[in-house]
């Protein structure tokens, strides 16, 4: 299959460089030219793309699509009364609900560009199959504990695990549904509930099947406490301790940091996710962004989840991170437009292990694309179209979307099923859900 998209605008390499007036040539999935005028003669689809520029898909690198039905629930609660309702309300979620309402998790972001999702969950084979369906790039990781919070009362205790089942469970799911696509990593759900046996058992996995390793960390003073009475160091202190820092962990929200943690993660090459929006959702403080960019980390971006973010559209991620870091140091260049857009892109694919197949345009890179209208409202004037996207965030909608080159978006609409249905059965499923929740959880909160 060859699509070639002729006469457009497009941003090449880690530099994002804009090239006017330039084809892409797409063969299969591959990214296969970057020029002038190339000959489309023998091509499937020519698209026109002078009224569009194309970019990379966004990488969101920590999401909970599963969170869709707790949306605007949290409003206003702790962070701790909010993982006290998450977990209550996963009593009585049903898997097939989880997949229905997951879908529009999913289908919000795509439409604000994101081609890959760092996919998290206790039970990963209701995202395998949605992302399968949609045609939509992830790493779905089973984020699982096995210490028990006997601290919480058991209507909203968290399920745990045996350690050694779910181990072989997490490799199982890895032989049977890994793929280019859809790929199967390893994780834990945090340093607090997981045992060092979980968390290094499946590093352990990660290594033998050269897939990334990913869970929360580092979250809230309360989270802090915890894991300092049981192990006597901070979360990331203790990691590194224990040997389970290296290259293929990513570690979400990070907001209680010391300095001493800060070189532990440049030293081993892990990677931080900040979530700026989830994390002021429930104010668990700031990531410090600008001292881990200074020592080396690598940083990208998550939206987390509907329950603590609203959103799933990790581009307002963007420009909240930007804002965060300008307010703290009263400095407006204290971040440039170019490094927020690689903490979307290629620093998400670093993350994931994935750098050398997405996160740039490239020739030989994967065909993960996003066309957006120049004739859009936050797109006009249009004189610096990468600041736009960043700072018009919330106007900002893909026109259309090619992923492993497949069109999976065409004007602003999924290629790959009935959005309209979709909406009208997670309805149904979330008025049921709802009814649920007012009758069994509510009141106890």
């Amino acid at each position: 299959m060859k699509t070639i998209i002729k006469n457009t605008t497009t941003f090449v390499g880690e530099n994002f460089d804009r090239q006017d007036s330039i084809d892409i040539l797409i063969e299969d999935d591959l990214v296969k030219r970057i020029d002038k005028q190339i000959n489309a003669s023998d091509a499937d689809e020519v698209f026109d793309g002078k009224d569009f520029f194309v970019t990379p898909g966004f990488i969101n690198a920590h999401f909970h699509p599963s969170q869709q039905f707790n949306r605007a629930l949290g409003v206003g609660i702790s962070h701790d009364k909010q993982m006290d309702l998450l977990h209550a309300t996963d009593k009585i979620k049903k898997p097939d609900d989880k997949y229905w309402l997951s879908y529009l998790a999913v289908l919000e972001g795509l439409r604000a560009g994101t081609t890959c999702f760092y996919s998290v969950g206790s039970e990963i084979e209701t995202q395998i199959k949605l992302y399968n369906k949609l045609g939509v790039r992830a790493a779905c990781t089973m984020i699982p504990k096995d210490i028990e919070a006997n601290e919480k009362d058991e209507s909203v205790r968290a399920k745990t695990w045996d350690t050694k089942e779910r181990i072989k469970t997490a490799e199982e799911l890895h032989k049977k549904y890994h793929s280019d696509l859809v790929r199967v990593h390893f994780g834990v759900a945090n340093v607090r509930y997981a045992s060092d046996e979980l968390i290094l058992g499946m590093q352990k996995l990660a290594e033998k099947y050269d897939v990334y390793f990913h869970m929360h960390a580092a979250e809230a003073n309360k989270y802090v406490e915890s894991v300092m009475k049981r192990t006597g160091h901070r979360p990331v202190e203790h990691l590194y301790k224990t040997g389970a820092l290296n290259h293929r962990v990513s570690l979400a929200h990070m907001t209680k940091l010391m300095p001493e943690e800060i070189k532990f993660l440049a030293e081993k090459k892990a990677h931080v996710v900040h979530c700026p929006r989830a994390n002021s959702y429930v104010a668990v403080g700031v990531c410090p962004m600008k001292e881990l960019i200074d020592e080396g980390v690598n940083v990208c971006l998550g939206s987390d989840a509907a329950i603590n973010n609203n959103s799933n559209r990790v581009l307002g991620d963007a420009h909240a991170a930007h804002d965060k870091l300008a307010d703290r140091y009263e400095k407006a260049d204290i971040i440039d437009y170019i490094t927020l857009f690689k903490m979307l892109t290629i620093n998400g694919a670093k993350a994931m292990g994935l750098e050398k197949q997405i996160g740039t345009i490239e020739e030989g890179k994967k065909a993960d694309l996003v066309l957006w209208s120049k004739n859009e409202y936050p797109f006009i004037p249009g004189f610096n179209l990468l600041a736009d996207l960043i700072f018009a965030d919330d106007g900002c909608m893909a026109h259309t979307v090619f992923i492993n080159g497949k069109k999976v978006l065409e004007n602003y609409k999924s290629t790959m099923m009935n959005e309209e249905e979709l909406k009208q059965q997670a309805k149904k499923i979330a008025h049921r859900f709802y009814s649920l929740f007012k009758e069994r959880i509510f009141k106890n909160l």
